[in-house]
């Protein structure tokens, strides 16, 4: 038969023989955890039905069609169908008299078509319940012309809807946030509730402790109020709990704000997730309400809680895509992977996505990380972004952030709308009134929109309205804020009027009252100049949304910062700077800008933006910024300059044609020499490591027994952590924080297995030695030697009267001696020399203070030490007694400033007066002066012998570094480092004929040698 007549006859007959065999059934769905379904006087709710074909009819007759109608005084804002039954539409929607029909997308002769016997599907309708009773109403129903029918036969199926299962309407309204997100087992986490009063009254408000929405156990520490809050009509309330999660896993905190007499509960509401363990992440999105076509940033935020593990080769797994919206990945993860994550450190990754779909469509990300730890794979926590939506309208706020003690502050709301229609009234509901103050000038009007005020809102009516494709900004000024203790979000909630006859729409934005003015600085600042470029690298800290940076011409730093929940453009000018760079809600840890002039000094300062837009001090590496000066690949100019911020004047260490080591402050640096690619020239090898104190020597790099192939960096702090760091990845072999020793500022020295005598090997059979000494003010200094691969402890010498060890110690391995000079004041024999394979003494010898370190001649195979008084003296190392003494100045004050560097049988010096000197042995086995050439300030000096010709190269306090003729002495040639300063020891990797060099304002340069 055909179907337009079987529908025709399907009319035509008596609908009594069908009303018990073809009926169904239609109850509001209750959100987890309720046991009832929830809506929300004077605020957009999503009412969420299932319908159910309940027929004892065996016929193919099927619910194709479902229309709703809502009681008197709600709104109908629209509706969807749910996302588990997409094979349905909304057909026709009629705001006045509150109906929606939703019909199945399947035509009549397609399988799967509407609803068979005992089927159900879902539908939610996003409604405004009336706002006319001050407590819960427990009996709300759909009323009379709510039906169901089979479109294709014309069968309806019969309900009384005065049977169905009923909604409550209440007054309340809750959101959750929860800080911080990521924490390990048994820390603490914060949720605050903003409670909203939308009854007729005032209301006595409670908080019940929050619930956990998995198997993660969450303990209520404390609740703030503890008690009841009244809040009144049109205010909100903030519940503050502290919550402590006992177990691993993915969390979310379900709370259930109600008034205390139970009159009256807000629908629970869920907090985001957050991870508890030891390598947890966040998952976060931009942007939640979307136009179609939008891009959209994915950021996932890893920390590792642990105290002592690092995980290495953390990368994040491709982010699964849940919701009807498709989403096409644009670009990312960025970066791909982090080599390493120390205890504490933190990560993040982002993706770009662009989405798309029908209003209404959402999209949410699942997202996870992998790690390794101990050469064992480990997985992250599966955690989820908030849900978003493909929307045709949309708010934006001028300031989504503000600081409670800004008064007078106009905000403007910016209405998008790519609807179908023009928008001809906007009303802005009243936000929270006890924490938001509408000054007497309150709304703006402007064009043609005249404004209107009510108890509830704020109307603004026009009769061009905002055109399709259009936007308009509504002003309004807060005269004041109510401080929070700590960061609050607010809802702004705005209706949108397209037609008296159509659906109202409903769009919100958030306003987040800070508590702090400042979020947490960037870590780890450090720049490379080079030819017509700077770049930058840093650490983001774990909250983090963006970056600034600020530059500034010549050496005074940016002086006026950022302020806080103001977005800033490349080229804005902020005092005597400029804005370099800008972004945000991106993991980006570096920038390079090109927008430099070569010779021009440019003092940087970088600052973190939070998600809040909230400004950090950037008071990184200090409030000074961080200096650089690009210049050109020509004579005389560095290749290129990596600036740390603070002191790097110790000498650096070469790995010969590979890069340099060095260390300021507390960490340990390393840069890359790549001699075809001057864009990746002096570039970091790894990040700056951290010790736990500052490091005031430099450090040996050496091979380590059974690590073929590899560097290791052995290094010590002051305050007593010895360490061995990986020379390729910086990650810590190993670090020694229970031996006591105190102050290390004396130059490490090893004794390794590989190159030992027979002696050695017979005592250590697969051991390397690292040997440290101390410099502490008491009579309790000491050296031990450690197991080179693993810190532990194989001997410890302390005597009780060694004094303060500052200079480095000689490993001699051809006799298994350990040379230890010492300052006075505890002992007068100030040059101990031990058993480097026991630590027992062997001799000690009175040569003054001792303050540099000493060294062999390997040509004349004597000791050379240099004493504070202006002599230099060489050892005999098979009687430990003075062959000679070189009185280099007839004084008693400190004389040098470096240890008298072996040269030939001789050696040179660098003198506290200003002079470099070469001495070298005469017929007797004397050391005599051949030249004296006067330098400012001369640091150490370093070597060079190029094609025959032999030179020595010198800091000086004049800013240069200083070449020398080895056999005369003339100052041949100079480069300028800096202003007038006191540059260090230079080094030299004569394989690609390059001198590093470090200064006090922060920088290490690369110069091609000879100059």
């Amino acid at each position: 038969m055909n179907v337009r007549i079987l529908a025709l006859v399907a009319v035509l007959l008596p609908a009594v023989g069908f009303s018990q065999a073809n009926s169904w059934n239609v109850s509001p769905v209750p959100a987890a955890g309720e046991s009832v379904a929830r809506v929300v006087m004077e605020d957009a709710s999503d009412l969420i039905l299932e319908v159910t074909n309940t027929s004892t009819n065996t016929s193919d007759s099927r619910v194709s069609e479902v229309s709703f109608v809502l009681p008197t005084g709600y709104q109908l804002l629209g509706g969807l169908p749910a996302e588990e039954n997409p094979n349905w539409k909304v057909e026709y929607i009629d705001a006045n008299e509150r109906r929606i029909t939703f019909q199945s997308t399947l035509g009549c002769v397609d399988d799967g078509r509407g609803l068979a016997r005992n089927e159900s599907a879902r539908f939610v309708l996003s409604v405004v319940a009336p706002s006319n009773r001050a407590t819960d109403s427990t009996t709300e129903r759909l009323v009379g012309g709510t039906y169901a029918r089979d479109q294709c036969d014309g069968r309806s199926y019969a309900y009384n809807v005065n049977n169905m299962t009923p909604w409550t309407r209440g007054i309340l309204a809750a959101n959750v946030t929860l800080s911080p997100r990521v924490l390990a087992v048994n820390g603490t986490t914060v949720a605050r509730v903003v409670v909203e009063n939308r009854g007729t009254g005032p209301a006595t408000v409670t908080l019940d402790n929050p619930a956990s929405t998995s198997s993660v156990p969450l303990t209520t520490v404390s609740k703030n109020p503890a008690g009841n809050l009244s809040v009144a009509v049109r205010s909100a309330g903030v519940f503050v709990a502290n919550l402590r999660p006992t177990a691993a896993g993915a969390v979310a905190a379900r709370v259930r704000a109600r008034t205390s007499n139970n009159a009256s509960n807000a629908p629970l509401v869920d907090s985001p997730v957050a991870d508890v363990g030891n390598l947890v992440a966040a998952a976060d999105m931009d942007i939640v309400d979307a136009f179609a076509g939008d891009s959209v940033a994915l950021r996932l935020t890893v920390l590792n809680t642990s105290t002592t593990n690092t995980y290495t080769q953390v990368r994040p797994r491709a982010p699964v895509l849940l919701g009807r919206a498709t989403a096409s990945l644009v670009a990312g993860p960025s970066p791909e992977s982090v080599a390493q994550l120390a205890p504490g450190a933190s990560a993040q990754f982002t993706w770009r996505y662009q989405v798309s779909g029908s209003p209404g469509a959402s999209y949410q990300f699942q997202a996870q990380v992998d790690g390794t730890l101990n050469g064992s794979a480990v997985a992250g926590d599966v955690v989820t972004a908030r849900k978003g939506r493909i929307v045709e309208h949309r708010v934006r706020l001028s300031q989504e952030t503000m600081s409670t003690a800004a008064t007078g502050v106009t905000v403007a709301y910016t209405v998008q709308n790519r609807g179908t229609q023009p928008i001809i009234e906007v009303k802005l509901f009243k936000p929270a009134v006890n924490y938001f103050a509408v000054a007497a000038s309150g709304p703006q009007a402007f064009g043609d929109w005249i404004v209107y005020t009510d108890a509830a809102s704020y109307i603004w009516e026009s009769e061009t309205g905002i055109p399709v494709g259009g936007e308009a900004t509504f002003r309004i000024t807060y005269s004041g804020f109510t401080a929070v203790t700590e960061d609050t979000a607010f809802r702004h909630r705005l209706e949108l009027n397209q037609g008296w006859n159509d659906a109202r729409i409903r769009v919100e934005a958030t306003m987040t009252l800070l508590s702090v003015a400042a979020s947490p600085d960037v870590g780890r600042l450090t720049g490379v100049a080079r030819d017509g470029s700077v770049t930058l690298t840093w650490d983001n800290p774990f909250n983090h949304g963006g970056t600034l940076v600020l530059r500034a011409e010549g050496t005074s730093p940016p002086n006026t910062a950022p302020t806080s929940g103001v977005r800033y453009a490349v080229g804005d000018v902020l005092g005597n700077a400029t804005v370099a760079y800008v972004d945000e809600f991106s993991s980006a840890s570096s920038m390079t800008d090109t927008a430099v002039t070569n010779g021009t000094t440019y003092t940087y300062r970088v600052f973190n933006a939070d998600d809040q837009l909230r400004y950090g001090p950037g008071n990184q590496p200090t409030s000074q910024g961080l200096l650089a000066t690009p210049r050109a690949r020509v004579a005389g100019n560095p290749l290129w300059c990596y600036s740390v911020g603070l002191d790097t004047t110790l000498q650096p260490v070469t790995e010969l044609g590979v890069g340099i080591f060095s260390s300021f402050n507390d960490s340990v640096v390393a840069t890359r020499t790549n001699t075809t690619n001057p864009s990746e020239d002096g570039a970091e090898r790894f990040r700056p490591v951290k010790m736990a104190g500052k490091i005031a020597t430099r450090f040996p790099v050496v091979p380590l027994l059974g690590r073929p192939g590899q560097q290791w960096i052995v290094v010590g702090d002051q305050t007593g952590v010895p360490a061995v760091l990986n020379a390729a990845t910086g990650e810590f072999l190993w670090r020694n924080t229970t031996l006591g020793l105190g102050n290390i500022s004396s130059f490490p020295v090893t004794q390794l297995l590989d190159y030992a005598n027979p002696e050695y090997r017979t005592t250590y059979s697969n051991v390397d030695l690292a040997i440290f000494a101390t410099r502490n003010t008491s009579a309790q200094n000491q050296v031990v030697a450690l197991n080179a691969a693993t810190g532990a402890l194989i001997w410890r010498y302390r005597p009780g009267d060694l004094g303060m060890v500052s200079g480095g110690m000689l490993v001699d391995y051809t006799t298994n001696r350990l040379y230890v000079p010492t300052r006075t004041g505890t002992s007068t024999a100030t040059l101990r020399v031990l058993n480097s394979l026991t630590g027992a003494e062997v001799a000690r010898l009175s040569l003054g203070d001792l303050e540099f370190g000493v060294v062999r001649n390997a040509t004349s195979n004597q000791i050379l030490v240099t004493a504070n008084d202006g002599r230099v003296y060489g050892v005999n190392p098979a009687t430990f007694t003075t062959a000679w003494t070189a009185t280099v100045r007839p004084t008693t004050a400190r004389a040098f400033t470096h240890f008298a560097r072996p040269l030939g049988r001789g050696f040179v010096v660098s003198t506290a007066d200003g002079a470099v000197e070469r001495y070298e042995m005469d017929a007797t086995n004397v050391p005599v002066q051949l030249w004296s050439t006067d330098i400012a300030g001369p640091a150490g000096s370093f070597t060079l012998n190029q094609n025959g010709v032999a030179r020595i190269y010198v800091g000086s306090s004049d800013g240069k570094v200083h070449q020398l003729e080895l056999e005369t002495g003339t100052d041949s040639g100079q480069v300028t480092v800096g202003p007038a300063q006191a540059i260090g020891t230079p080094t030299i990797d004569h394989t690609v004929g390059r001198l590093h060099v470090g200064t006090p304002d922060g920088r290490i340069c690369a110069f091609p040698v000879p100059f």
